[in-house]
């Protein structure tokens, strides 16, 4: 069956056993994402909307690439090493070591292993990867809201 949706106008269709194609982008969205990051996460989230967990898993794992070399590592380095890059830089904190390397075991073992990942590990993935990018970009993106002036003129003193 196909359906038509009045927000957004686009399409899907429902299978017989009541799947609907593509489904909603899964996981939050993330304000202040630099240009090659953002497509990335995007990619990630539409991949667990068709229920592709594997290649979901396998761009998390690269968004820490991604990270890493917006954050100064050079790029073609070791995943561990754009790990390790983050943490030496403070972008990731020794309470976030253990679930930030998960995003990239989570992407070894779906580069590296027949057996497919469960839903639940690849949504696990992808909320790993959202929560660095949330307070790698987005808490920066939003407290400049509040830090740099506003460009409105309001803050100009009256000629």
């Amino acid at each position: 069956m196909w359906l038509w949706c009045p927000s957004c106008a686009g399409g899907s269709v429902q299978s017989l056993d009541g799947q609907i194609y593509p489904g909603t982008a899964f996981g939050p969205e993330i304000e202040g994402l630099p240009d090659d990051v953002k497509p990335a996460y995007l990619e990630a989230r539409r991949c667990m909307s068709v229920n592709a967990h594997t290649a979901a898993e396998l761009i998390c794992r690269k968004i820490l690439m991604h990270v890493a070399v917006d954050k100064g590592a050079k790029e073609g380095q070791t995943f561990e090493k754009y790990i390790t890059h983050l943490a030496d830089q403070g972008y990731v904190t020794p309470p976030m070591q253990p679930w930030v390397d998960l995003i990239r075991q989570h992407g070894n073992q779906a580069t590296h292993k027949l057996d497919e990942p469960d839903k639940r590990r690849a949504e696990s993935t992808v909320m790993f990867a959202a929560e660095l990018l949330r307070l790698v970009y987005e808490m920066a993106h939003l407290a400049r809201q509040y830090t740099e002036p506003a460009d409105d003129g309001a803050d100009q003193p009256a000629s």
